[in-house]
């Protein structure tokens, strides 16, 4: 079971990553505008949250294999639909916004939903929670080290529909693996005939444990401070050096980085949680540093690469923390929060930087974005320490 998961998983994952180089890519070439994928992420992103809201409760309502599956297959004909129409009636940016929001009532749930069987897969193999994280943490990690490049070898070997047929192959072919999963039933196992605890109830329920709320707080903040560093201040400084290739490195030693730390999660596992929370801080530390001093691009590759060690840790920890956490009936709520605080925060940071650099350069810019997960990285590990207990005591849940 844990390897069919594992795979359905990287399947889906790869073909996301091939995605993120030709969706962009295809909205400039039929636009010829290149502005035009910027204002189709945006104006995707607002649908997106209401999207990771409404299907956290699907997920809980109707359960995480089934909704993982559907998601998959959503996800898979929208694909599907960019290239009929591109056929047909041709792509304007009107298509291109309403298939990407459908394509997000697929993509969305579905991650939510593939994160939430962690438990059952777990539970029907045998495997811990941490290792099974460890490992899909890891092929994340090389889907994003690996999809880039196939994409654009794709890209220059066979026509854009057939790399675009190749993407929706690859969400309908997971949401086939998962469809092979045979879960051992939960003691709590989800049923429509359970009465739901009402929106706000449940939505509480779920951020009430100290160690989710920690969690929350720093994803949206780190979202927030990544996403002007991998959407705005690197490439600017690496084109205004005409430095593609370190770009590319830069990218790829973030994904290394993650592989590394998702392989060491899965042999050794969580027990130390104030250990592993408290490495995982001072590599996002040390990499938003090195990564600060974006004048020096090997710095800017070395920070990343260690800022990668440090989401590697981080990923499975957040999975194995909300899968121990959080009831059976509300675990699909509180992956998909997760979903949803990036989709939020990551425009704001985004926002928020681009009205930083109309009175500071990128590198300046870089540097207060530095000194920022400073000051955050400190209150982390304090507050990590003081919520956080080792796995053979459970965890604390105090407000």
């Amino acid at each position: 079971m844990v390897w069919i998961y594992l795979a359905s998983a990287a399947t889906s994952m790869l073909g996301n990553a091939v995605a993120t180089i030709v969706w962009p890519w295809l909205v400039l070439e039929r636009t010829g505008n290149p502005a035009a994928a910027g204002v189709v992420a945006a104006a995707i992103a607002v649908p997106s949250l209401a999207v990771a809201f409404l299907g956290g409760h699907l997920i809980d309502t109707f359960g995480r294999k089934r909704m993982s599956i559907i998601s998959d297959v959503i996800s898979g004909l929208s694909v599907v639909g960019v290239i009929l129409v591109d056929q047909s009636v041709g792509l304007t940016m009107a298509w291109f916004i309403a298939l990407g929001i459908i394509g997000a009532v697929g993509d969305i749930p579905g991650m939510a939903a593939r994160s939430a069987l962690v438990g059952d897969v777990s539970r029907t193999s045998g495997k811990t929670v941490d290792f099974i994280a460890g490992l899909n943490q890891s092929i994340g990690g090389m889907a994003w080290l690996l999809g880039p490049a196939l994409a654009g070898f794709l890209m220059a070997a066979l026509p854009i529909e057939s790399v675009l047929w190749i993407t929706a192959g690859c969400s309908l072919l997971a949401a086939g693996l998962t469809a092979l999963l045979r879960l051992v039933p939960a003691e709590e196992e989800v049923s429509l005939d359970i009465p739901d605890l009402g929106a706000l109830r449940s939505w509480a329920e779920v951020v009430r444990p100290a160690p989710i709320r920690l969690l929350a707080a720093v994803t949206l903040i780190s979202s927030a401070l990544v996403s002007p560093y991998l959407a705005i201040l690197m490439p600017a400084h690496f084109q205004l050096i005409d430095a593609p290739v370190q770009l590319g490195l830069a990218m790829s030693a973030y994904a290394v980085g993650m592989m590394v730390s998702g392989f060491l999660i899965a042999a050794v596992g969580t027990g130390c949680r104030r250990t592993i929370w408290v490495a995982a801080m001072v590599c996002y530390l040390a990499g938003f540093s090195l990564m600060g001093a974006l004048h020096y691009s090997w710095l800017v590759i070395i920070g990343m690469a260690i800022a990668g060690l440090g989401g590697g840790l981080m990923g499975p920890l957040q999975m194995v923390l909300v899968t121990e956490i959080i009831p059976e009936r509300l675990r699909g709520r509180a992956f998909s929060v997760f979903m949803a605080i990036g989709q939020f925060s990551a425009p704001i940071g985004l926002i928020a930087a681009s009205g930083l650099l109309t009175q500071a350069s990128i590198y300046v810019t870089a540097a207060a974005l530095a000194v920022a997960w400073a000051v955050i990285s400190v209150w982390a590990i304090w507050r990590g320490v003081t919520v956080l207990r080792p796995a053979d005591t459970g965890l604390e849940s105090a407000q």
